[in-house]
């Protein structure tokens, strides 16, 4: 039998000094691909219809695919149509920023502070 795909999303809301900025904090670990994708989009939009700013935190990643650098680059451009604001910090074992920088993607790799 195959593994099945797992995929962490939690969403923490920041208290206290964010708390009138409606700031979250969003977590995504795990198996970022293709089949968690519509998982991690709907966590996503969800998110943006109730929060102003986002902290994205990528980490604990065992696979990541283009589909989900995908999703979180339109959530990106998403966060700033609706002028909100985003930082990210991504920490990805170094075979995947290889890969990722490989295919063109220094972009995605540098919104990570």
């Amino acid at each position: 039998m195959a593994k099945s795909q797992k995929i962490t999303l939690k969403a923490q809301p920041v208290k206290g000094k964010g708390k009138g900025k409606k700031e979250v904090v969003l977590i995504i670990q795990g198996e970022l691909t293709l089949d968690g994708c519509q998982q991690m989009k709907d966590f996503l939009v969800e998110n943006l219809k109730k929060y102003n700013h986002f902290a994205i935190k990528i980490n604990s990643v065992e696979s990541i695919d283009l589909g989900a650098v995908q999703i979180l680059h339109r959530f990106m451009w998403d966060v700033q149509a609706e002028s909100k604001t985003t930082e990210f910090d991504i920490k990805i074992p170094e075979d995947f920023r290889i890969l990722l920088e490989n295919s063109g993607l220094t972009a995605f790799l540098a919104l990570s502070k």
